[in-house]
């Protein structure tokens, strides 16, 4: 599958480009870098990775920038949940 788009709250709107894996998870992508990654579990929520268990490939990990126009993104299981959804829309648009 190709990358894709999203944009949820975040805690401000954030837009995110998506990478499928081969390995089933999504790679979050802001700025060019590795933000974190999802994945649904057996139970069909999504959860975080731990950083140690995403393959960054060719891409940096993004490391924020205290006086940087980015936005502060809270990496947490609420950050999961609405990226997973916005994932799953993406997905059941494309299916």
């Amino acid at each position: 599958m190709d990358p894709f788009n999203i944009r949820i709250k975040a805690p401000e709107q954030v837009s995110l480009t998506v990478l499928p894996t081969d390995e089933g998870y999504y790679k979050i992508i802001y700025y060019a870098a590795v933000l974190s990654a999802v994945e649904k579990n057996a139970q069909g929520d999504w959860k975080l990775l731990e950083k140690d268990d995403i393959a960054a490939g060719d891409l940096p990990y993004y490391i924020p920038v205290a006086d940087s126009d980015h936005i502060a993104i809270t990496l947490d299981d609420a950050f999961a949940k609405e990226a997973g959804a916005a994932i799953d829309e993406v997905l059941q648009t494309a299916g």
